[in-house]
């Protein structure tokens, strides 16, 4: 009984002391580590009563030790030692009191016939309540399904409209449980409990919508639930059914003239159905009953259209636009669905969007982004409105206002951090309930919190409240050594300082050679030390250069201007150090690490499909001689001809088998280069079996040390000048490594996402040289990533921003140079302005447009143009 005791008072409890509470929970966590440790054979003393506890009865005396053995000889079918121990009980003081204890502990565990023992014993006290979560005998029969003791209970009239200490009745857990017989009951003994709620605002009906038990849906429907909302704040069972995509309960909510309300947040059933269900029927069914489809909720001002492509429920999305709704609206912000989908990477929306597009212009600029930011009006127009206004007011006492311009200097940020001695670990968990961290038993542990820290002393811990959510997924170190650097992981409760389960990575995890990047599961011990769960994440490891970097007092560090629009954001880039065009270069690296220059991973040659990875550098010479390149005609090339023809320049060197060596040696110090490097992704990785692929840090040092030496090797023989190089991929690790490891040469994350080919299917432009490693990700994650990185900004497509022009401001208002993609576009007339509004052919006119407030080009002939900005 002792056992069957604090196991019960481990039960949460309502407090609103939180020192109490945390106490409260300590102790119990305790307590049920103790038990545990005593069920399982261990030795456990258990502590007596703590000062200034108050006066409990105390359990585990002979007596109750007594009525659990004889419980336990009852379940072998020894009834007679129960009749036996009921009569002696029967002379004790307190035989009503223990035979009810064990009555109400033995209903969910023990025969029929055991407790029509204790019942027929005269001694059970069947109204009464546990003394600690207070349910009944009701109660627990709706829990467990004890038919025969919820007869016994209706029998003796106990009130059915009991709360527990949850505050739900019998009829609460018969609806969670889908008891259909016992709701029947329930009800015909007390119609008027069909409406209460328990603590949390729930009543019987939004339990059976919750639980999909339809059954008890419908005796409750029919016995005159409410179907509407008491008060503003109480949960509507439309939206609730709607959200939780139970079609069966929403027609008999409709049959029954359910209103289409707004719940607390403002959502229509609508909504709900838009953002959560992979019902569309539902939509229909919601139609049919006179919903409006364009109706805006309260939050944002959002029809369900962008519920829908916000959350990438193509299914949905489709039936919305098949009914007609209006895929030109606006919210609040000025934006659209189609901003929403790209902004979230969900291509298949977009595409739907985009086929069933109106006529209707795009809005050009966002209101406002990103959690209120605020893009800055022209400075003309607001000082001339400034001005306006001042010139109408009277001037007080013959002297005028002072006003003043608002500030026009932007700010200069020359390079960026990087790594010069410590070592950058980035943890990445992945968002969501069913995220990163996982538990054997779900719902068992009451794991609110996670948190992270290092024995290193220097390592501030950091706490992650669960579920992860999209902007804590991201824990970031500096250390000194990766030989002593381990993480420890740790989940508590809401309240209280014991730990539920722990973990540790430990530093062979992060320092083995080919850990650069990579993903770890690691399982979770409670505090015995089982294994309850598993927390998976993934990492990066970038390690400074491992040279001698360029000093930065005698190379310049590029920079960009920003004008800021307040203290909290980067604010929009009005300037940067890069200009001109650049010319485009494809590097990867050789099976003994020398960068080279090939657009694909893989060299087709002699009808053997072979991984540059996988060749010496010797044998990439070799392959191109036998291929007929000539290396003597390329650098006459390459001196003579290439600064005027930069597009051929690209062409030729794509395919001249040439290290990136040669090509800094041999191409004129005025022609500018843009290094794309092409890394795979894992899965390319797995796909086409690079098993010799170099780690991030070895790749990113042996392409800086190249273009380093070049660098100083320039600058001796000419000191004023120097070769601007740019560095651009559309691997974000490989971004990462080449950032942190230098100040001195920008870097661009490419995005691939929304191209041409998508997004008009007649189009099968390429561009002249077709490259490997192509990646497409949405643009909040390349922003994210690029922002938290210090990248110098993106690469997006331009047919992608010109369907979403809204894109362009908000990716610079995050401090970020954007560049537009048109590598495949159709190719254009001779002397057409690369600049110029529309494609010469006249194909697609608006996807070779080119957008509005971009800060350059990338073209389909391999020359990447900055434009010329004022930098004020």
């Amino acid at each position: 009984m002792k056992e069957l005791y604090l196991h019960r008072a481990v039960e949460v409890q309502p407090c609103f002391n939180r020192d109490v509470l945390r106490d409260l929970s300590d102790r119990a966590t305790t307590a049920r580590l103790e038990l545990e440790a005593w069920a399982e054979g261990e030795n456990i003393q258990f502590d007596t009563s703590r000062p200034g506890d108050r006066a409990t009865q105390v359990f585990g005396t002979d007596e109750e030790d007594l009525d659990s053995q004889v419980l336990q000889s009852a379940t072998t079918g020894n009834l007679q030692t129960l009749r036996e121990w009921t009569a002696k009980l029967d002379t004790a003081p307190d035989a009503r009191e223990r035979a009810t204890r064990t009555f109400l502990a033995a209903i969910n565990e023990y025969s029929d016939e055991v407790l029509a023992v204790l019942l027929e014993s005269g001694l059970v006290d069947i109204h009464a309540e546990d003394d600690i979560n207070e349910r009944n005998c009701l109660h627990e029969a709706a829990i467990s399904g004890r038919e025969f003791v919820f007869k016994a209970g209706m029998a003796a009239g106990i009130d059915v409209a009991q709360s527990d200490v949850y505050g739900r009745i019998p009829l609460h857990y018969a609806c969670v449980h889908g008891r259909v017989d016992m709701v029947r009951e329930l009800l015909a003994a007390g119609p008027n409990t069909v409406d209460m709620t328990d603590h949390n605002n729930f009543t019987a009906l939004l339990h059976s919508i919750v639980k999909n038990q339809l059954a008890c849906a419908e005796q409750l429907l029919q016995n005159n639930a409410r179907i509407g909302p008491g008060s503003e704040s109480d949960h509507i069972p439309l939206n609730l059914a709607c959200q939780h995509g139970s079609i069966p309960i929403v027609k008999m909510l409709l049959q029954r003239n359910a209103q289409l309300l707004p719940d607390a947040e403002g959502l229509y059933p609508q909504h709900m159905v838009a953002r959560a269900s992979q019902s569309p029927e539902l939509l229909l069914l919601l139609k049919q009953h006179g919903a409006n489809m364009d109706q805006r909720d309260k939050l944002y001002q959002w029809t369900p259209l962008f519920h829908a492509a916000s959350e990438g429920c193509v299914n949905c999305l489709r039936t919305l636009l098949e009914l007609g709704v209006d895929d030109g609206a606006i919210d609040e912000k000025g934006l659209s669905a189609m901003y929403y989908a790209a902004w979230e990477g969900h291509l298949e929306c977009m595409l739907l969007l985009w086929s069933h597009r109106s006529e209707s212009p795009l809005p050009q600029k966002p209101f406002d982004i990103l959690n209120g930011l605020r893009l800055q009006e022209p400075a003309s127009t607001a000082m001339d409105q400034e001005f306006a206004t001042s010139g109408d007011m009277e001037i007080a006492d013959g002297i005028p206002d002072l006003s003043l311009p608002p500030p026009i200097i932007p700010l200069r940020r020359y390079g960026h951090n990087f790594l010069d001695k410590k070592i950058f670990v980035q943890i990445l968990f992945d968002p969501g309930s069913s995220g990163s961290l996982c538990f054997d038993q779900a719902g068992r542990h009451p794991a609110a919190r996670l948190t992270i820290s290092s024995k290193l002393s220097d390592l501030i811990p950091r706490t992650i409240m669960l579920p992860i959510q999209e902007d804590s997924r991201t824990i970031s170190f500096h250390v000194d050594n990766l030989d002593s650097f381990a993480v420890d992981f740790e989940i508590f409760p809401t309240f209280g300082s014991k730990v539920i389960a722990k973990t540790v990575a430990l530093p062979t995890v992060f320092r083995a050679k080919t850990s650069s990047t990579g993903s770890c599961t690691l399982p979770l011990f409670d505090p015995r030390l089982r294994s309850i769960g598993q927390l998976r994440f993934g990492f990066q490891v970038i390690k400074p250069y491992h040279g001698d970097p360029l000093e930065i007092t005698h190379f310049a560090t590029y920079w960009k201007a920003t004008s800021a629009l307040d203290s909290e954001h980067n604010g929009l880039v009005t300037g940067s150090s890069l200009s001109g065009d650049h010319a485009q270069l494809f590097v990867q690296l050789t099976r003994d690490r020398v960068p080279v220059l090939y657009p694909q991973f893989i060299i087709h040659h002699h009808n053997v499909e072979i991984p540059i990875c996988h060749l010496t550098f010797k044998e990439f010479k070799t392959v191109g001689a036998e291929r007929g390149v000539d290396p003597s005609e390329i650098t006459r090339f390459l001196k003579e001809e290439a600064i005027n023809d930069i597009a051929q320049t690209h062409r030729i060197l794509a395919r001249s088998f040439f290290s990136l060596r040669e090509v800094l040696q041999q191409l004129p110090i005025s022609v500018n280069i843009n290094l794309s490097i092409l890394y795979p992704s894992p899965a390319e990785e797995q796909t086409l079996h690079l098993t010799s692929l170099a780690d991030v840090n070895t790749f990113a040092d042996s392409i800086l040390t190249e273009v380093f030496d070049h660098a100083r090797v320039t600058r001796e023989q000419n000191p004023d000048f120097l070769r601007s190089v740019v560095f651009t991929s559309y691997n974000h690790n490989i971004c990462t490594a080449l950032n942190w490891k230098q100040p001195n040469f920008p870097v661009l994350l490419c995005n691939d996402l929304g191209q041409v080919r998508d997004l008009a299917r007649d189009i099968g432009s390429m561009p002249e040289v077709d490259s490997s490693g192509r990646a497409s990700m949405s643009i909040k994650e390349s922003a994210r990533i690029a922002q938290s990185n210090n990248f110098m900004g993106l690469i997006c497509r331009s047919s992608l921003l010109n369907v979403v022009p809204a894109l362009v401001e908000t990716i610079k208002g995050l401090g970020l140079v954007l560049v537009a993609d048109t590598s495949d576009e159709a190719e254009e007339a001779e002397g057409s302005n690369p600049l110029s509004s529309a494609n010469s052919t006249g194909v697609a006119e608006w996807a070779y447009r080119m957008p509005d407030g971009v800060n350059g080009v990338m073209k389909a002939n391999g020359i990447l143009r900055f434009n010329d900005m004022i930098d004020m």
